[in-house]
């Protein structure tokens, strides 16, 4: 037990907190197998079994549940030391920004030559992971998030409403025409959401006026959906704020009332007095407050 890899507990919490090897590798932008290989050496090392491997995936045993408690406060700690020693209270180093592709894709990247203009020396990271970062486990310095966090350790800023719209290419609306009613729209080809995002309610709006036929194309990815959208494959439900980037879209049934999404900047509060934190939440809320 002197010789523990501390690094193991990492891949341990990941893999108690999410239920299996599988996800705990996409979680911590990893593989299954290393994942497992990690867990196996911490095992040895503590001469005790954490996990009993089940096909519908991991189930902590008692002395996993134990480690676990403690696991998590060390692994808090270790990014806490890692925040304060990266802190040299200047306008450099690498700030790791997680948010959803969309906003990634059409919003932020767009505006950062005028970052770099002005920050030269700051390095940002982007995650798009459909995952939500664990800013606590120290998975990045801040997110923009679709929703309010609710943990006490984090500072949320709300920077603003997220209303969407249904949406089509001109060339579609010129080759199967447009739709006036939302009844119509049973006969029209959809763009609709994959299967981790199909229980938001504008995606099960959407499929409502489906009725019996199936989407033409179904992602979780909106960069995809997006793009599918503006190339005439049909018609889909997309942000206002990215559709504004595409003018060959149309929106259609301008009267129908969809959900809107919050968006909320989000960091930890140990890093909240770091300049280059600072820097980029003041960039992140110009670009979308």
């Amino acid at each position: 037990m002197n010789n523990i890899n501390w690094d193991g507990l990492r891949y341990f919490v990941a893999a108690a907190e999410a239920g299996s090897l599988t996800a705990a590798a996409r979680a911590l932008d990893s593989n299954q197998p290393t994942v497992g290989r990690h867990i196996d050496n911490l095992e040895q090392e503590l001469a005790v079994k954490l996990f009993q491997r089940t096909v519908k995936g991991l189930t902590l045993t008692q002395d996993g549940v134990a480690l676990l408690e403690h696991a998590r406060l060390i692994q808090e700690q270790m990014v806490k030391l890692e925040r304060t020693l990266g802190d040299d209270s200047g306008l450099n180093g690498k700030v790791r920004i997680a948010l959803p592709e969309g906003l990634c894709h059409e919003v932020v990247v767009p505006q950062l030559q005028g970052f770099y203009r002005d920050y030269p020396s700051i390095s940002l990271e982007l995650n798009v992971s459909p995952s939500t970062a664990n800013l606590t486990q120290g998975e990045a310095d801040m997110a923009i998030r679709l929703f309010r966090p609710t943990e006490s350790n984090l500072v949320a800023r709300r920077l603003a409403q997220m209303p969407l719209g249904l949406y089509a290419s001109q060339e579609y609306l010129k080759n199967f025409g447009t739709p006036v009613r939302t009844e119509e729209l049973s006969r029209h080809r959809l763009i609709a959401y994959g299967e981790q995002l199909a229980s938001l309610p504008e995606n099960r709006w959407l499929l409502e006026q489906a009725a019996t036929m199936a989407p033409a194309l179904c992602s979780d990815s909106t960069s995809s959906r997006l793009r599918a959208t503006v190339a005439g494959v049909g018609i889909g439900v997309h942000p206002h704020l990215f559709a504004r980037n595409h003018p060959q879209l149309v929106q259609v049934l301008k009267s129908v009332e969809l959900n809107e999404h919050e968006m909320w900047l989000v960091y930890h509060r140990d890093v909240r007095e770091m300049p280059r934190v600072r820097a980029v939440a003041d960039f992140i809320v110009s670009v979308l407050g």
